[in-house]
């Protein structure tokens, strides 16, 4: 553990997100052309099964047709979400050994106009590990999600009231939020700690981010702002230069600029854990890899 503040926390994530971008342009740009491909194939397939059936979502469900489309498209959705969670957990892993490196070796490592990077197979068990960790944490949501609605749909056959069942829903929804945004933040020094080589060891993780909630979610949340600033101001630049074009220019502007978000938000997220796991991981680092 190192005694590192809040302020320290979030400069050091900025700026180890920053070198990385700077000394790894070939992984990142890779990363944005492969996260730009997957979203463009995503809106084209959405898109064209909306012509197909008319472009209206009644009628994707009345008909046997509909019921085919809509499986479809639900087959292309979860299709695209695992190739990205892939391109984006091999990208965190990156990010997260360089910025591990950076840590152990500032004073080389800012001397030198081009660090060597970590060495990193495309495949190892740190990736493996580190993706496992992602399907999990998209797992989570979505069963809480599936929870909440088994839960509007059993109000609803129980007779209530849309407004009553609505509310009863609402509430329920931002208490699971809650609660797995919490599960989230408790387990996640295990990222930085797979990425790096380690094993996947839930108690470890837990113990150590015992009483750190509020410093880590605070982190997370504040590390990530000036990406979401950045995201809406580069939106409504896109939207201005698209006024006088086309919807389809709109559309690749919009989607641009969702790809360059997300990897922005991947590298800071990475280097931001990576000084969480300075901070609090004892447990973690002391067991054997």
């Amino acid at each position: 553990m190192e005694d590192i503040t809040l302020r320290q926390c979030l400069k050091g994530a900025w700026r180890d997100a920053d070198s990385a971008v700077r000394h790894m342009p070939i992984v990142f740009l890779v990363a944005f052309v492969a996260v730009l491909a997957t979203g463009t194939a995503g809106y084209k397939a959405q898109f064209s099964g909306m012509a197909a059936s008319g472009g209206s979502l009644t009628a994707m469900t009345s008909s046997s047709a509909g019921h085919s489309d809509g499986f479809t498209q639900g087959l292309i959705s979860l299709g695209i979400t695992f190739v990205q969670t892939l391109v984006l957990a091999v990208l965190a892993v990156f990010v997260v050994r360089f910025a591990m490196k950076l840590s152990a070796e500032p004073v080389a490592v800012s001397a030198t106009p081009t660090p060597i990077l970590p060495a990193t197979r495309l495949w190892d068990a740190g990736i493996r590990r580190y993706f496992l960790l992602c399907v999990a944490l998209i797992a989570g949501y979505v069963g809480a999600t599936l929870a909440v609605m088994i839960v509007w749909i059993g109000l609803r056959l129980a007779g209530l009231s849309s407004g009553t069942s609505m509310a009863a829903t609402a509430t329920l929804a931002v208490l699971v939020v809650c609660g797995v945004s919490y599960v989230s933040a408790r387990l996640s020094l295990l990222f930085p700690h797979t990425a790096a080589g380690g094993r996947i060891q839930w108690r470890a993780a837990w113990e150590d981010s015992r009483g750190h909630f509020w410093f880590i979610a605070t982190a997370a949340l504040l590390a990530i702002l000036p990406i979401v600033g950045i995201a809406t101001v580069l939106t409504v630049v896109a939207e201005m230069l698209a006024a006088a074009g086309s919807i389809g220019s709109l559309t690749w502007g919009l989607m641009i600029v969702q790809s360059v978000g997300t990897l922005l938000y991947t590298a800071t997220g990475a280097t931001c854990s990576v000084w969480l796991y300075r901070k609090f991981a004892a447990i973690l680092r002391a067991e054997p890899a």
